[in-house]
């Protein structure tokens, strides 16, 4: 096995590790109650944006655990659980601060595989990420979110640098603040306004990548990402 597919396996199973803990907790929370289904295949990957070996994983792990079974029909679903005394409650992940938290990483991350994909991208790959921003611009809203992901993605994919492709691909769920928690609205911006103004935005960076316009590009992802922070300040100053 080469090193690339050892290195992209262990992030695979980082990712499912990751799902895993996340519907534990929602198991262990009682949100999930015995009996109930997790979520289906097709569901748990749009909702964790990552792909089916990987919920495959999560799902064996946690059948593993003791805490899904088989259900009627052979789909998992959440097994009776012993009774577990609780030394403390871990508190929630998904607030603002910890979106912004995790924008700021973006900032550094994004700008710079926007640099290289305008220097390294292929045909294949600028096509690709024209459709990609193509597929936001007309996502339904409960589809935006993962749109949103597959625009930064194949961004990222076309930066040549296979790190960063899979330290993206590993935060997935935490990339699009949208993903983490329903956003209060900001005063004077709207879902529509904003969502707009991404497109608008998306669509420059698309038009600096395709100039092979290294510092457009980045210029452009750093301007995009600085202005979802200053919503996030915005919308933690107005709560």
């Amino acid at each position: 096995m080469s090193h690339a597919t050892s290195r992209r396996a262990l992030w695979m199973q980082k990712i499912a590790d990751q799902v895993a803990d996340t519907l534990a907790e929602k198991i262990r929370a009682g949100t999930l109650a015995p009996g109930d289904s997790p979520g289906s295949r097709e569901a748990l990957m749009a909702e964790f944006v990552t792909v089916g070996s990987v919920i495959d994983k999560a799902l064996d792990d946690l059948t593993e655990r003791g805490m899904l079974r088989p259900g009627a029909d052979g789909a998992p679903v959440v097994a009776d659980l012993p009774p577990r005394a609780e030394a403390f409650a871990l508190p929630p992940t998904e607030t603002l601060s910890d979106v912004k938290a995790v924008l700021e990483l973006r900032l550094g991350l994004e700008a710079v595989a926007a640099s290289l994909a305008a220097e390294r991208r292929n045909p294949a790959q600028l096509a690709a990420i024209e459709a990609a921003a193509e597929a936001f611009a007309h996502a339904a809203p409960a589809e935006t979110a993962q749109a949103d992901f597959r625009f930064h993605s194949q961004i990222a994919a076309a930066s040549g640098n296979a790190y960063m492709s899979d330290l993206l691909d590993y935060l997935g769920p935490l990339l699009i603040p949208r993903m983490r928690l329903t956003l209060p609205a900001a005063p004077g911006e709207t879902g529509d306004r904003n969502r707009e103004r991404s497109i608008t935005e998306h669509a420059a960076i698309v038009a600096a990548i395709a100039a092979q316009d290294a510092e457009a590009a980045r210029a452009r992802m750093r301007d995009h990402l600085l202005r979802s922070l200053a919503l996030m300040e915005q919308i933690q100053t107005a709560g």
